[in-house]
């Protein structure tokens, strides 16, 4: 389109050897390639306006009659010279409004991940208030009437006469043996949808317990290192951190076939680094972009929580050389997301 117009202008001007006002007709071209934001088309037009512009003039002039001062020749001077002042202010313009361009879609785009990770980190609120209430729920009912069921099953037991004990005594015994073995499920279950130490003694006590249970239940040895001063997160971050090392270890016990792990809790005054170490097979880090049926989930939930509570998340690892996940929280970036919420 701009090409068109502007060629349509070069053949009027040859074609009718008439004096046409560059700058007002000429510049109509310039003022086009505009909506293109194509600094480098405004260049080649603006060059192509102003050689046309003396080449007509060459032609049109009767030989042996050119001047520096003559008017029409002056004219044409400053015709090029107003098409060169439009084309910088446009060249300027373009220039401003691609800046500012780059400058909104960087805003849109750091909004965007605000948002997300506002969205992340309520989501995440919400899961650890729905759990909270299950562990109530499970201790208000469950738990209260696993212990009445289990008093009433011993007061039945006492009130057996001598010659019942030992057919019903049995079956009593193995009655109160399953009502102790169930509410100790009940009490774990509990645990870990809400630990009671993580509320009340901080994040390095619940790693410690988790790790003693981990243990047990796997036989993998894990063990916890506290590095640096003591300090309290927030209980968002401290969740959070608390449900990554639980991801990293159950990844530990289903993958990575390692017989030792070591969770390493790292302070400074301004940051807090969670490690997850295993001597395992390990894996290749780069081929897990998407999650699949039994793989990649827990590595794409750890992530969600990091971004929810503002921190970062880096997995090394290599096939044969076990892996380390490392979560990074630095205080002013979590200040912020959590101000952002």
């Amino acid at each position: 389109m701009v090409f068109a117009v502007t060629l349509g202008l070069i053949v009027a001007d040859f074609t009718t050897w008439i004096e046409l006002d560059v700058a007002a007709i000429f510049g109509l071209p310039l003022v086009l390639a505009g909506a293109t934001r194509s600094r480098a088309l405004l260049w080649i037009l603006t060059g192509l306006l102003i050689t046309t512009t003396f080449v007509v003039y060459a032609l049109q002039i009767p030989a042996a009659t050119f001047t520096l001062e003559e008017t029409f020749f002056v004219n044409r001077v400053l015709n090029a010279v107003s098409l060169l002042l439009l084309a910088g202010l446009l060249h300027v313009w373009m220039r401003s409004a691609a800046t500012s361009e780059a400058q909104a879609r960087l805003i849109k785009e750091q909004n965007e991940k605000l948002q997300a990770a506002n969205v992340s980190r309520r989501m995440v609120e919400v899961q650890e208030a729905e759990r909270r209430a299950v562990a109530n729920h499970l201790h208000d009912l469950v738990g209260q009437k696993l212990t009445a069921l289990s008093i009433n099953l011993n007061i039945v037991k006492g009130q057996l006469l001598p010659t019942h004990t030992t057919q019903i005594g049995v079956r009593l015994e193995d009655a109160l043996k399953m009502v102790e073995e169930t509410t100790e499920s009940i009490r774990d279950v509990m645990a870990e949808l809400r630990p009671a130490v993580l509320d009340d003694f901080g994040l390095t006590p619940v790693l410690r317990w988790y790790a003693e249970q981990f243990s047990k239940r796997t036989g993998v040895a894990t063990s916890v290192v506290e590095q640096g001063p003591v300090r309290r997160l927030s209980p968002t971050a401290e969740h959070a951190l608390f449900r990554m090392a639980q991801n990293a270890l159950a990844n530990v016990a289903k993958h990575a076939r390692a017989d030792k792990a070591i969770v390493t809790l790292r302070t400074t005054p301004h940051s807090t680094c969670l490690t997850v170490a295993d001597n395992g097979d390990g894996f290749d880090p780069a081929a897990v972009h998407q999650p699949t049926r039994d793989h990649g989930w827990g590595l794409m939930i750890m992530r969600e929580r990091a971004a929810a509570i503002g921190a970062q998340l880096s997995i090394e690892s290599a096939r044969g050389h076990g892996t380390k996940v490392i979560v990074t929280l630095n205080e002013d970036t979590h200040d912020q997301s959590s101000a952002g919420g």
